[in-house]
């Protein structure tokens, strides 16, 4: 990671916020359900199975929301570092970029997060084993090199990869393991819907930043192939999210009809679609909220199902 330092001169100052509604900013609340809904779905498949444990259930959450925290302040930090952040930039404001933050003070709390996060890993490994550990190790570690590090990872178009395992099968498969102490074919199909909604998340983000990404020299698969392969991602990965249950009803037994309730926000998943297809450049903002949106709605429509169908049928 690049060593902190004051914001420069070039950076555009405005009118800054309360203190308070600067770090909220920082905190990127809008897309912390990529990691609630995961966890959420988690507890979801371990109550359909009569086991609910509240102490490791909620240590996972808190460690699991404060990675996510990890993840967005390095980003922060160190995109502006880096020159990925400047004054062209399209997206939600960025409290380093604007000013209103030092780049020390943001990667200070970064670090602070990162403890909080790592002593909940702890807490988890020590009750529930290694696996937990090495599971959220490699969490840690993709929320600080996604973004930091000397090659990091989202520069060389390795960031839609990492968010589907991390947001997606290890969230999902992580939150039930704590509780459960073992992983089920169906756990895993939830995980990998539940990351490509993360996948949908980034393609919205690359798609909108394309053109000062290649001015910073990051990589992003939508730098790489264009603006149509980044509508084609997002497309497959949004549309796969909802298609993967379908595959789960007709090929496993357990909570069967559960799997449908998904299907409920499919008209909000296509007006998703068809938006990334009109839209571009800053109007695309909206869309990275709505689609971390429609994957909590998705977790818990799933969540609705899977209580109504509990138990697994021959």
């Amino acid at each position: 990671m690049a060593t902190p330092s004051l914001p420069s001169s070039s950076v555009a100052l405005e009118a800054k916020p309360p203190l308070a509604r600067v770090w909220w900013l920082a905190l990127r609340p809008k897309t912390l359900t990529a990691s609630i809904a995961p966890t959420v779905l988690g507890w979801a498949f371990a109550n359909a199975e009569g086991v609910w444990r509240p102490v490791p259930a909620l240590t996972f959450l808190v460690g699991f929301v404060l990675m996510q925290i990890v993840s967005n302040l390095v980003n922060d930090y160190a995109d502006f570092e880096r020159g990925a952040d400047t004054e062209a930039r399209l997206g939600p404001a960025r409290v380093t970029q604007k000013g209103w933050l030092s780049a020390r003070e943001v990667a200070t709390a970064a670090a602070l997060a990162f403890t909080g996060s790592s002593l909940a890993l702890l807490l988890l490994t020590q009750a529930e084993g290694w696996p937990v550990f090495a599971g959220g190790a490699f969490c840690l570690a993709g929320a600080v090199f996604y973004s930091a590090g000397p090659v990091p990872l989202g520069y060389l178009g390795l960031g839609d990869a990492l968010v589907l395992i991390i947001f997606g099968l290890l969230g999902v498969s992580g939150s039930y393991v704590v509780l459960a102490h073992h992983v089920t074919p169906a756990v895993l199909l939830a995980g990998l819907s539940m990351g490509l909604f993360s996948a949908g998340i980034l393609a919205v983000n690359n798609l909108r930043d394309r053109k000062t990404d290649v001015v910073a020299g990051k990589r992003t698969l939508v730098v790489r192939f264009g603006q149509r392969f980044g509508q084609w991602e997002y497309t497959l990965a949004v549309g796969g999210a909802f298609v993967l249950p379908v595959i789960a009803w007709l090929a496993l037994p357990e909570h069967r009809g559960g799997w449908l309730f998904t299907l409920a926000a499919l008209p909000l998943a296509v007006k998703q679609i068809r938006a990334i297809w009109r839209e571009d450049g800053s109007a695309l903002n909206p869309h990275l909220g709505k689609t971390a949106a429609l994957g909590l709605v998705f977790a818990l429509l799933l969540s609705a199902g899977l209580s109504l169908w509990p138990q697994t049928t021959p």
